[in-house]
Order: structure tokens, then C-alpha cells, then sequence
């Protein structure tokens, strides 16, 4: 659902590897991902939720900025397959690590699908940060392919987003698009294709610690 420029998603990928070519507006996002920044982005990423959680009591690391103009960004906690709490926001909201930062501090609690995420659970999650792009719109959302692309589907009620990998068929997207009130008629709905760029990692810093160092972390994706 759409709240106040927020997307709630879902996503289960790991680093995405379509078949295909990305979207062009992907490319510099892929690149970023596959290098030092993406592991800084990631460790910065896992600080805010310490420091959102009680279990750090500072914000110091910094991730390289947007690669590109700035892309729709998601921040996933899963446990397994299973979404524990995600949220997405349409526009940049500062430096691509401030945008993070927030993101992520805000999907522990602001998910209305799930119960706040717990402290301790921490231990137990994975994230993932998603870049989207290369949006197409579609009349048919059965043309998507699941496992290898998104599908966003915007109606009055709401927005809700599938990353690549996460659906396993297109008609349990429709569903779940029901079950949590975004989708009612079809005719009603807007289905927009995309591609994704996904960075995966544990939710929590190697050693949790009340304070946390300046220097650049050992980063395990």
C-alpha cells in the first residue's frame, strides 16, 4: 500500500542476474552492487536497523551516493523466503545513504501488514536493498515473468510491488494484492512491469555493540 510516498513491497531475491540486459537507468546501479559500494551501502543499511533496534548508539558509516539518478529503493527483512517486514520509497530523500537509513529504520515498524519487527529477531533476518527500473506498463500482468521480473500493481486503495523471484506465479501476486486490500476489480488496477537491482546480507553488523566503528566493515552479502 502507497503511504505518503512509501511503497510496501515484497522481496525474497538475492543479487538479481536477469538473462537479459537491464534497463539502461539500471546499469550504473548494477555496477555500484557489484562493488565496494554496495558492501558499504549494505553495512550502513544494517547500522540503521541497530541503531532503530536499541542495540547501537550511533550513525557513522557512509555508503558512496546515488550512482545515477536516484531509483526507487526497497529495504526487505526476510527470514527464509518469508517477508518479516518491507518498505520502498518512490523519491530520493537525501544522500542514497540517508534514503536507506530511513527506509530501512521505518520498515521495522511502519509495514501495517505485519507486527513491529523485535530487537532480537534482528539475528535471525536477512536484508535486502532493491533498485527499480525499466517500468512498462501492461494490460495483461500474466505477461510478467515472476522469477525473472517485478510487477507493480497500483490501484485507489494502494501500491503494492513484487520484486523479481519473490511470486512464484502471477496469480498468487493477484492474491496476495487482494488479501491485503490493494486490488479489487481487475479492470480498475494499473500493472506495471520492472526489472530490479538487489543487494542481500544479514540484518545485523558481525558483532553487535552499543557503539560502532568508523572504519569500513567486513561486509558478508
Amino acid at each position: 500500500m502507497k503511504l505518503r510516498g512509501l511503497l510496501v513491497g515484497l522481496a525474497l531475491t538475492g543479487l538479481a542476474s536477469p538473462a537479459r540486459a537491464l534497463a539502461p537507468e539500471l546499469a550504473p546501479y548494477a555496477a555500484y552492487a557489484r562493488g565496494p559500494a554496495g558492501q558499504h551501502l549494505l553495512a550502513s543499511v544494517r547500522e540503521a536497523l541497530c541503531v532503530a533496534a536499541g542495540r547501537c548508539d550511533s550513525l557513522r558509516l557512509v555508503a558512496p551516493d546515488w550512482p545515477a539518478p536516484p531509483r526507487p529503493l526497497f529495504v526487505t527483512l526476510a527470514h527464509g523466503r518469508r517477508t518479516r517486514a518491507c518498505l520502498g520509497s518512490e523519491q530520493a530523500r537525501g544522500t542514497l545513504t540517508e534514503t536507506a537509513r530511513r527506509v530501512a529504520a521505518e520498515a521495522m515498524v511502519a509495514d501495517r501488514r505485519h507486527a513491529p519487527v523485535a530487537a532480537e529477531e534482528l539475528d535471525s533476518l536477512r536484508v535486502l536493498v532493491a533498485f527499480t527500473g525499466g517500468d512498462q506498463a501492461l494490460s495483461d500482468p500474466y505477461a510478467v515473468d515472476p522469477m525473472r521480473e517485478g510487477l507493480r500493481i497500483e490501484t485507489e486503495r494502494g501500491t503494492v510491488a513484487f520484486l523479481p523471484g519473490e511470486a512464484r506465479t502471477i496469480a498468487w501476486a493477484l492474491g496476495e494484492a487482494r488479501r491485503i486490500g490493494v486490488l479489487a476489480a481487475m479492470a480498475d488496477a494499473r500493472f506495471i512491469r520492472f526489472e530490479a537491482v538487489v543487494l542481500a546480507g544479514p540484518a545485523v553488523l558481525s558483532t553487535p555493540r552499543r557503539s560502532v566503528s568508523t572504519s569500513t566493515p567486513e561486509v558478508q552479502p
